[in-house]
C-alpha cells in the first residue's frame, strides 16, 4: 500500500526507486540524515521549510503506510522481504557464470580483491546492492578502493585495488588476493581508473530471474541473526 502511495506522491521528485531526482536520494543513507519514524511522518505531512518538500494531504493511515515503504527501501535488505530464491542465488554467486566469488568473500570464503560481503544485506538497502551489481561505477565513491595500475621503478607492474593510499605508501590487493605493500619512492607511474574494476555486464550476463535470485542471496548476508517469531516480544 505504501509503494502505491509513493509512486503517486513521491516518485516524481525522489525517483521511482528512491534514488533521487529533483528531491534527495532516499536510499543512499550517506546522502541524507536518517530520521526517526516520527521525523519521516512529520516530513511527509508537513513538508520541510526552506526545501522543495511540500506538505501532503494524506491522512494518518496513509502516511504511516508511506513511512513503512520508505523504511523498506532505505533500511537494511536483510530486514525486508526480498523477492527471489536465496538458494538459487547462492549457486549463482559461487558459480562460474557470475564469478562473484572470484573477487568477493563471504564468511572467509572467496576472493579478497573486492569488498567482503559477509554483512552486505545487514548494512545496505536492496536498492544500493542492486545498483552496485548492475552499475558498479555509478555515483562511485572510491574512499581508498581505487582500481590502479602501478609501475615500479624496477619495471614490475601491479594491477589491483588500492588500499590506504597516501603520499608516502600504497597498499594494493591484486586479483589473486595478494597484498602488496609499496613505498611511493618505488613507484614510477600510478594510473588510477575512473571506473570500478567490477564488470558492468551482469544485467546482460544474468537473466532477470537469476539477478533476482542473486540479490535475494546477497540480501540474506547479515551478521545479525534473523529475528524469529519466538524472539519477538521477549524482554531481556
Amino acid at each position: 500500500a505504501g509503494a502505491k502511495l509513493y509512486a503517486t506522491s513521491c516518485a516524481g521528485c525522489h525517483g521511482p526507486d528512491g534514488s533521487g531526482g529533483r528531491g534527495p536520494n532516499l536510499v543512499q543513507r550517506a546522502a541524507w540524515h536518517p530520521l526517526s519514524d516520527e521525523g519521516i511522518f512529520n516530513a511527509i505531512r508537513n513538508g520541510l521549510p526552506g526545501a522543495d518538500m511540500p506538505p501532503t494531504k494524506l491522512d494518518d493511515d496513509q502516511t504511516w503506510k508511506l513511512v513503512a515503504f520508505i523504511h523498506a527501501i532505505s533500511g537494511p535488505a536483510s530486514e525486508n522481504k526480498v523477492p527471489g530464491n536465496p538458494d538459487a542465488g547462492k549457486q549463482i554467486f559461487w558459480g562460474g557464470k557470475a564469478g562473484c566469488s572470484n573477487c568477493h568473500s563471504i564468511r572467509g570464503q572467496g576472493g579478497r580483491m573486492g569488498p567482503d560481503l559477509t554483512n552486505i544485506g545487514g548494512s545496505r538497502p536492496l536498492g544500493v546492492i542492486k545498483q552496485s551489481v548492475l552499475q558498479p561505477s555509478k555515483d562511485l565513491s572510491f574512499l581508498g578502493n581505487e582500481a590502479v595500475t602501478v609501475t615500479l621503478t624496477n619495471g614490475k607492474v601491479i594491477q589491483g585495488l588500492a588500499r590506504n593510499r597516501s603520499n608516502y605508501s600504497l597498499q594494493v590487493v591484486d586479483q589473486k588476493g595478494t597484498l602488496h605493500l609499496i613505498s611511493m619512492t618505488e613507484v614510477k607511474a600510478l594510473d588510477i581508473s575512473q571506473r570500478s574494476p567490477m564488470p558492468a555486464d551482469f544485467g546482460a550476463r544474468l537473466s532477470a530471474q537469476e539477478m533476482e535470485d542473486l540479490l535475494a542471496y546477497l540480501s540474506r548476508q547479515s551478521l545479525r541473526p534473523p529475528e524469529t517469531s519466538s524472539s519477538k516480544g521477549k524482554e531481556k
